[in-house]
């Protein structure tokens, strides 16, 4: 299962860099995994579905099918993003997209950096990201995300919203407490994502995804971003 004395972090990467792709955050990926290999750490990379994953749920959503299906197709999106950056990072990841906690672990025990996408129906790869942390050991998700931390409201719609720089997983609840969970419509983490970071104590950093190195000053100590206590 690979040597889980050493530390490990997961990041989750919302599929908005992805999808569409660019050299130029790839190439600065492959630095922050570097950097983060430097400071002794193991990754795990989670990839979202991005605009190509909601452009396809919308069209099917317009035709009829039913949520279950929806969820194949966004979860089809995010594994061929995950293909992409798997295959650009070479040597340090594994060649082969995990379609679950099993095909995980094999490619743990590699040494090299698995990339997955979406897991299974009803899941988010926000979920998807805490369940590999807690498969491989790690007591930390960084998500790289849209915004740069958590609000007390939406800052869009409220100018009075403030950033907090923690908060609870207790007290986040209430926050995203009015969330879709349709497909395609999964906001900030969604309710299975908040269980399992609550029942393995993972803790969750979001920070602007737009520089991924942002994992790395996370590591470092800086304070960046909101960071979720469970």
């Amino acid at each position: 299962m690979g040597d889980r004395k050493m530390p490990s972090i997961v990041l989750k990467i919302t599929g908005h860099y992805v999808s569409p792709p660019t050299p130029e955050y790839i190439q600065r990926l492959a630095e922050t995994l570097d950097a983060l290999a430097e400071r002794g750490y193991r990754v795990a990379i989670v990839a979202g579905g991005g605009e190509t994953a909601r452009n396809y749920i919308a069209t099917l959503r317009k035709h009829g099918a039913p949520e279950g299906l929806l969820d194949e197709i966004g979860i089809e999106a995010a594994r061929l993003n995950a293909l992409l950056l798997a295959y650009a990072l070479l040597p340090r990841t594994y060649p082969k997209v995990p379609h679950n906690t099993r095909e995980l672990l094999q490619a743990w025990t590699t040494g090299l950096v698995p990339v997955m996408g979406g897991f299974q129906p009803g899941q988010s790869t926000n979920a998807v990201s805490l369940l590999v942390a807690e498969a491989v050991g790690s007591d930390l998700v960084v998500n790289l995300s849209r915004v740069n931390g958590v609000y007390t409201g939406d800052p869009k719609k409220d100018p009075k919203a403030k950033k907090l720089d923690t908060i609870s997983l207790s007290e986040l609840r209430v926050i995203l407490a009015s969330q879709e969970v349709k497909a395609g419509t999964y906001q900030l983490l969604d309710r299975l994502a908040m269980d399992i970071a609550e029942r393995s104590k993972i803790r969750i950093a979001f920070v602007h995804g737009s520089d991924p190195y942002n994992a790395v000053k996370v590591i470092d100590g800086e304070k960046i971003g909101t960071m979720v206590y469970p």
